[in-house]
């Protein structure tokens, strides 16, 4: 388990510049206050009207937490 959260930390510290590789699946904050949600292999955009930007790991997708319905026959059950 520390070994999750010392991970999760170095990514949390971890700053990007405009046209570098996307390395985690999350979502990224720039420095003009913007937040983005990027896989792995995307590059880093510029921000549209101020340019070149740096992009820190701000989290997860919500899409990592949810988990698909169950069916059941010809319905799906919530």
């Amino acid at each position: 388990m520390a070994a999750v959260n010392e991970q999760r930390q170095q990514k949390a510290k971890r700053r990007f510049k405009t046209g570098q590789w996307v390395q985690y699946d999350g979502l990224y904050s720039d420095d003009w206050g913007g937040d983005l949600m990027l896989v792995q292999g995307d590059l880093f955009p510029a921000h549209p009207q101020m340019g070149d930007t740096h992009w820190t790991y701000a989290g997860q997708s919500a899409l990592h937490f949810t988990k698909p319905p169950k069916r059941k026959g010809n319905y799906i059950d919530y």
